[in-house]
Order: C-alpha cells, then sequence, then structure tokens
C-alpha cells in the first residue's frame, strides 16, 4: 500500500518502485502531472508543488515541473548522495539550485508508519497495559472517549490541539480520541483522511501532562482504530523533533521517508506536508 501511494503522490507508474528494488536502483525521477492527471490515491493537497523530493528505504524519490531542476538535482543526488539529502549542506545546494527559478523551501518531513509488532496480537494488550499505567499515575478521573462529528466542530474556534484537530476542508478529521481528566480534555489524537488509503495521525497532550504516557496510548489507540477501517495510518514530524520521533516509535511505528517540498515564490505556499 505505501508503494502505491508514493508512486502516487511523486507522479510515478504503478510497480516502478517494486522494480527498482529488484534492479538496485537508487533514484526514480518523473515530470510532475496536472493535479487532474495524478493518480486518484494521491495525497490531498490544496496548491501543487513545483518539486517533491523524497528518500523511501534508500530511494532517492524526485518529482519536478521544471526539466532543468529536475536535471541538476539528479546529478547532484545520484548514487548514495541521496541518503544524504537532509544534510544542510546538501539543502543549502538545492535551494541554490532552485532560487534562479523563483522557488523556495516548503518544508521537511520525518513519515513513519506502523512497524511489524503493531500488528501482532499483543499490541492491544500492550496498549492496554500502558493506559492502565497512566491512569494510575494521574490524580483524578481518566476517561478516553471518541469525539462525535459535532462534538469535533465544538473546538473550531478555540483549538488548544491543533496537531490533533487540522480542520481541513479537503483532508478532513474522520477519527479523534480525547483524553478526559475529571471531564475537561487534556489530550486529543486526531486521524485526516490524507489519501483514500490513508490516514495522517496527529497528537497534543497539554504541557501539564506531558511525560505521563498518555501521548503513548492515544496514538496507539487511534492506530488501531484506523486499520481496523481498512486505511494505513502514518506519522509525520519534523526531522529535528526528537521529542515527536521517540512517541512515534514508542506506539510502534518505524521511520518509512523523508520528504521535501519546494513551490513557487510567486504563488501562495503549499500547505504543510505533515
Amino acid at each position: 500500500m505505501l508503494d502505491a501511494q508514493l508512486e502516487a503522490d511523486f507522479c510515478l507508474e504503478p510497480g516502478v518502485l517494486r522494480h527498482a528494488r529488484a534492479q538496485g536502483s537508487t533514484l526514480l525521477r518523473s515530470a510532475r502531472l496536472p493535479l487532474d492527471r495524478m493518480a486518484s490515491h494521491r495525497r490531498l493537497f490544496r496548491d501543487h508543488f513545483e518539486m517533491r523530493l523524497g528518500n523511501f528505504r534508500g530511494i532517492t524519490l524526485l518529482c519536478t515541473h521544471h526539466e532543468r531542476v529536475g536535471d541538476e538535482i539528479t546529478a547532484l543526488l545520484g548514487g548514495d548522495a541521496g541518503n544524504w539529502v537532509g544534510d544542510y549542506s546538501t539543502l543549502r545546494k538545492l535551494n541554490d539550485y532552485l532560487t534562479p527559478y523563483a522557488l523556495q523551501n516548503s518544508g521537511t518531513a520525518l513519515f513513519f508508519t506502523p512497524g511489524s509488532g503493531v500488528f501482532d496480537e499483543s499490541y492491544r494488550e500492550r496498549t492496554e497495559a500502558r493506559l492502565n499505567q497512566v491512569t494510575a499515575s494521574l490524580a483524578g478521573r481518566l476517561e478516553l472517549r471518541w469525539l462525535t462529528p459535532a462534538e469535533i466542530d465544538n473546538f473550531r474556534a478555540e483549538n488548544p490541539f491543533t496537531n490533533a484537530l487540522g480542520f481541513s476542508d479537503i483532508r478532513p478529521d474522520v477519527l479523534v480520541l480525547a483524553a478526559h481528566l475529571d471531564g475537561e480534555p487534556i489530550g486529543m489524537a486526531g486521524a485526516s483522511a490524507d489519501s483514500a488509503q490513508m490516514y495522517q495521525i496527529g497528537i497534543d497532550v497539554l504541557p501539564k501532562h506531558r511525560n505521563t504516557g498518555l501521548a503513548t496510548v492515544l496514538v496507539r489507540t487511534l492506530t488501531t482504530a484506523a486499520l481496523d477501517e481498512g486505511f494505513l495510518p502514518f506519522y509525520g514530524t519534523s526531522p529535528s523533533h526528537i521529542v515527536s520521533q521517540r512517541l512515534a516509535l514508542a506506539a510502534g511505528y518505524t521511520p518509512a521517508w523523508w520528504e521535501y517540498v519546494s513551490s513557487s515564490l510567486l504563488d501562495t505556499a503549499l500547505d504543510d506536508p505533515r
């Protein structure tokens, strides 16, 4: 499923990633397609990218609108160089290539997907055990509850859980799990429908209740619910956000791909890829 998702997002032909692994290829390049010609299961963004660059399990993925930009970046990232594309020196060179074409960096992100342990029968039992530990550590009555659409909408005007609730009209919040302590919301995990086959996970816990294990319990429980609905959950964060990355690992996720997106300086900036 992840192969198919990234092939759609990077305008690649179906099956090309499997073929690249079999051939030992380290870089796949494609021309950016118009939005109406991209696969219907692509991830949804309001604006079109000018360049999307990624690294997926050692294979560099490059999709560009400008052919000359693609030529220069291909020359830069041949061989093993694509595995080091997130280094500052390489990113600076990328910016140097982009600037003459009035392009800008719109963001980088590291994405995680469930590891094999998430599909083990004991995953739910371990989540329940963690919940019992968190409940015992908090002073008060802890309740986890799935929010209805109307309850979600109550947070639209004043939203302290911006990572969990995006309120996007193109990537709707479809599953939201809230943690209440003595009736007050203290944490929330949300899943947005970023594509026809993948849900993106977001998590927020109020500062007073962080480092309790609550965030891990919320993400694990939401992950199970997303899989039960037939969707592959994924978790995106900044490459420098170690706390967020440690949470993903504690919830059973594993690093899957890195991504860099650029947009035109002349147009509205892209939505955040996370």
